[in-house]
């Protein structure tokens, strides 16, 4: 009888072992992408922009893609994520934005502007990126840019932009997220093209 007890058993851990591990879809993976613009050559007298650093709220420090429910609940999801580190998507996307939207200005990416020499940088924080459970997609960022030495040229200000996505659909909230990226590449860009080139004190 003990016998049989312990063979029953084993057949249902066995049962529920093998029913779990058939029963979790696969892990999919999303990226962002640049805006669909052709690259043109930078002129060697052109501008130097450093973009970044731009660090993420800590709910964002992960690859999980984060959706926002409802009473200000931070959703995980499991099956879809980034394929890399969304702090250095997000900087990569940016810069080659706005270096495709400005012929007359080079952008240089974090962690590179500390090793090159640039005109202006652009430093600030995602405080949100993300869709909620109705489908928008929002990004939230405060910015500024400042010079060579550090010396703030244009005041923090905080920005907001939509885009609309499918509800529950990870694909169409990366592209919609791509879209706010987009919108504010061309802010970026609005910008810096007011800037003065600096001046040669040598």
């Amino acid at each position: 009888m003990v016998r049989n007890s312990r063979r029953t058993l084993w057949l249902m851990l066995a049962a529920i072992f093998v029913g779990g591990c058939g029963s979790s879809p696969p892990v999919r993976y999303f990226s962002l992408q640049p805006m669909p613009i052709d690259y043109r050559q930078d002129g060697e007298d052109s501008l130097v922009l450093g973009l970044g650093p731009l660090r993420l709220a800590d709910y964002l420090k992960r690859s999980h893609m984060v959706t926002r429910g409802e009473n200000n609940e931070i959703l995980m999801d499991q099956e879809h994520r980034w394929a890399e580190p969304l702090g250095t998507s997000i900087q990569r996307t940016l810069a080659t934005n706005v270096d495709r939207l400005m012929d007359t200005v080079a952008v240089v990416s974090f962690p590179d502007t500390d090793t090159t020499a640039v005109d202006y940088r652009l430093v600030g924080r995602l405080h949100r990126f993300d869709v909620d459970g109705s489908g928008l997609a929002v990004l939230e960022v405060q910015w500024r840019i400042q010079d060579a030495d550090g010396d703030p040229v244009i005041a923090p200000r905080r920005d907001r932009y939509t885009a609309t996505s499918v509800r529950g659909d990870p694909g169409a909230n990366a592209a919609a997220l791509t879209d706010t990226l987009g919108q504010y590449s061309r802010t970026i860009s609005e910008v810096v093209a007011d800037l003065p080139a600096p001046t040669d004190d040598d």
